[in-house]
C-alpha cells in the first residue's frame, strides 16, 4: 500500500521522539504501538496538511491544526469532489458524474484513463508533493472500490463502482480515500527512518502493515461517527455544505490520531 515516493525522515524537535518509537517498535519491546507511532507522525508533522496549518474547530469544538488552513482544505475539497462524484455515479450512472466534474469527454475511455483523469481534477488546485500524495490516494481509491480485473472497460468501471456504491454507500468511498491518504502521509514521512533501522524485509513489511492497519481503523472509526449520526445523509457534496462537513470530518480525524500520541489503543 505505500507510496512510490518517500523523503529523508525530519530531524530535530518531536521527531526525536518519533525516531525512539520507530526503533522500540521495530525491536520488539511491545512497549510502543503502530497507533502510537501514526499520532506521534501527525503530531510531528504539523496536522495531516502538507501545506502550513491553520486552525478549525471540529465536532468535538476543540481547535484542528489543518481543517480550516489551505493544505487541510485541499484534502477536504477532495474528499467533498470524490464523494459528490461517486453520489452523482450512483444515482445516474459514470457519464453523469464525469459531467458533473467538467471532464465528460471521457465517455467511453479505458477504465484506466478515467481514473487517472478523476484524480488529477480532483487534486487539481495543489501541486508539488501535496498533488503528488492527494493524487494517488484518490486513484487507488477509486482503484479499490472498482476492483477492477480482466476487463478494464469504461462499463466495467461503471458497473463495479455501481456496485461497490450500492454496498458500501460514499462513506465507504470516503473511508478508502481517507486511509490511503493518512496511509501515505505517515508513511512518506517514517519509511527511510524505518529502513534505517532495521536490515529485515519482513520487519518492514509487518510495520508497514501494522501502520496502515493503524491509519484504517482510525479513519473507519471516524467516518463511521459521521454515518451514524448522519451528517452524510441528502448532502449536496459538490456545494458549501458538503466543504464544510468535509473539513469537519479531516479536523477531527487528525484529533483522533492526535490523541494516540498520548499512549492510544493498540
Amino acid at each position: 500500500m505505500g507510496t512510490s515516493k518517500s523523503m529523508p525522515t525530519p530531524r530535530g524537535g518531536k521527531w526525536t521522539g518519533v525516531k525512539d518509537e520507530i526503533s522500540l517498535y521495530l525491536s520488539g519491546s511491545g512497549s510502543v504501538t503502530a497507533q502510537q507511532i501514526v499520532g506521534s507522525t501527525i503530531v510531528a508533522a504539523g496536522g495531516l496538511a502538507l501545506r502550513s496549518p491553520g486552525g478549525s474547530a471540529g465536532r468535538g469544538g476543540g481547535g484542528g491544526t489543518s481543517g480550516g488552513g489551505t493544505g487541510g482544505r485541499s484534502v477536504a475539497r477532495a474528499v467533498s469532489g470524490l464523494a459528490g462524484f461517486g453520489t452523482a455515479l450512483g444515482a445516474g450512472g459514470l457519464t453523469q458524474a464525469l459531467e458533473l466534474l467538467g471532464i465528460d469527454d471521457l465517455r467511453g475511455k479505458p477504465a484506466g484513463e478515467v481514473i487517472s483523469r478523476i484524480a488529477d481534477h480532483l487534486s487539481k488546485d495543489v501541486n508539488g508533493l501535496e498533488q503528488d500524495v492527494l493524487r494517488g490516494a484518490i486513484q487507488q481509491a477509486i482503484y479499490n472500490a472498482a476492483e477492477l480485473a480482466d476487463d478494464p472497460t469504461y462499463e466495467n468501471l461503471e458497473a463495479s463502482l455501481q456496485t461497490y456504491l450500492s454496498r458500501e454507500g460514499v462513506e465507504g468511498l470516503i473511508e478508502l480515500f481517507l486511509t490511503q491518504y493518512v496511509f501515505d502521509r505517515v508513511w512518506l514521512l517514517i519509511e527511510d527512518y524505518v529502513n534505517k533501522r532495521t536490515d529485515s524485509q519482513v520487519d518492514m513489511s509487518n510495520m508497514e502493515a501494522a501502520v496502515e492497519q493503524a491509519c484504517r481503523s482510525n479513519v473507519h472509526d471516524e467516518v463511521d461517527t459521521y454515518k451514524t449520526e448522519g451528517q452524510f445523509d441528502n448532502l449536496d457534496w459538490f456545494g458549501q455544505d458538503g466543504l464544510r462537513v468535509a473539513e469537519t470530518v479531516i479536523t477531527d480525524l487528525e484529533q483522533r490520531l492526535q490523541q494516540a500520541a498520548q499512549g492510544g489503543a493498540a
